[in-house]
């Protein structure tokens, strides 16, 4: 009895270092949790590139952005940009970001190029400038025009649309491939742009990046095609190139014609030996 009062004694004296280590540990998770919200949500921010051309017809644009040191990017996105056919896509290389494509057809007005996502601040991008910027004139002449470059903050949108549908089609040129059969696709995505592109010959196996255009493996064009086009986002759209020529059906049902004979030749050696040991011991 007297063991238990000097153990209820000792809780009791101890109960408030205990109590005040608590309170300081939610304090510290707290103030943590506060901290890291305030930064992210406050400096992880969304920027566009936009171009202006006024009244210019521009067909073709390329240039630099210069960066400052304080600021940080985690992701370039291409979608809903006016460019349609990127010659180099932009990439952030160190301080700087360099970019060219065209726009068949041609375009006029203001328009996003690209996104970038980071973190920096106000004061970051008023420190950024463009430099080495050039636009053609779309009348054939390749003549340069002037236009305006802008970067401002804009809101972030989740992207959860599906790239755009593609129509991927076989063709054979002598210059290309040895003449041989290959694949050409490309389609768009207005949300976060298209991060990759995948193909998969036949019904079974698995898909592999590839990139336009794509020699293909089966040449007798027996095999459907299958091409998958991701965006930035994870979003993808699978489109299908039917088999031209239809394979033997030994070609078609091979492996499955394989298994059943390996599974008749297993059935056949389990059965012969169950029966010899019934016989055994009889």
């Amino acid at each position: 009895m007297k063991h238990k009062t000097l153990s209820m004694e000792h809780k009791i004296h101890c109960s408030p270092y205990f109590f005040i280590r608590v309170v300081a540990v939610c304090f510290v998770a707290i103030f943590m949790f506060y901290v890291s919200g305030f930064v992210f949500h406050v400096f992880a921010a969304t920027a566009v590139v936009k171009i202006d051309t006024v009244v210019e017809d521009v067909n073709a644009l390329e240039g630099t952005l210069i960066l400052p040191e304080s600021m940080r990017i985690n992701e370039i996105q291409t979608g809903n940009s006016v460019i349609l056919f990127w010659i180099t896509t932009p990439e952030q290389v160190g301080n700087t970001i360099t970019f060219a494509g065209i726009t068949p057809g041609g375009f006029t007005g203001a328009y996003p190029v690209f996104t970038i996502h980071g973190i920096f601040t106000k004061e970051d991008l008023e420190q950024a400038h463009f430099k080495s910027v050039l636009a053609l004139k779309n009348d054939g002449t390749g003549e340069s025009v002037p236009v305006t470059m802008s970067l401002s903050f804009v809101a972030f949108k989740d992207d959860t649309e599906l790239p755009e549908e593609f129509t991927p089609t076989i063709a054979t040129d002598p210059n290309i491939f040895d003449g041989k059969y290959f694949l050409v696709f490309a389609t768009q995505d207005k949300g976060s742009g298209i991060s990759r592109y995948e193909t998969r010959e036949g019904r079974w196996g698995w898909f592999k990046e590839v990139e336009s255009p794509y020699l293909l493996k089966y040449q007798k064009l027996n095999r459907d095609v299958y091409v998958k086009a991701i965006d930035n986002a994870g979003n993808e759209r699978i489109a299908l190139v039917p088999a031209r020529t239809h394979r033997t059906w030994w070609e078609s049902y091979g492996l499955f014609a394989m298994l059943m004979i390996i599974g008749f030749f297993i059935f056949y050696i389990l059965k012969w030996g169950i029966i010899r040991n019934i016989k055994h011991k009889t």
